[in-house]
């Protein structure tokens, strides 16, 4: 089994390969969490316009890379997608 990155690697990483606002995710729940929220528009040229909670099912770039990297993307609401750790 693949460890994951670590969160903190893979906020810089979003934040600087895809443009996002990545940060953890304590931010969004008000307490300890070890996911990661996008805090502001996920549907972008570099995300090849991510779908939200659609593209958390389809194979594109930003799943792709999450995968790789031991995480996935999971919808919180319309326009909410946390990143959250796979244990896979």
């Amino acid at each position: 089994m693949k460890k994951p990155m670590k969160r903190e690697t893979l906020i810089k990483n979003l934040n600087k390969r895809f443009g996002l606002s990545a940060v953890d995710a304590s931010k969004f729940y008000g307490r300890e969490s070890e996911n990661i929220w996008i805090n502001d528009d996920i549907c972008t040229e570099k995300t090849n316009y991510y779908p939200y909670a659609d593209g958390t099912l389809d194979d594109n770039k930003l799943n792709t890379y999450l995968q790789s990297k031991g995480w996935y993307a999971e919808p919180h609401d319309s326009e909410t997608i946390m990143i959250c750790v796979g244990y896979f």
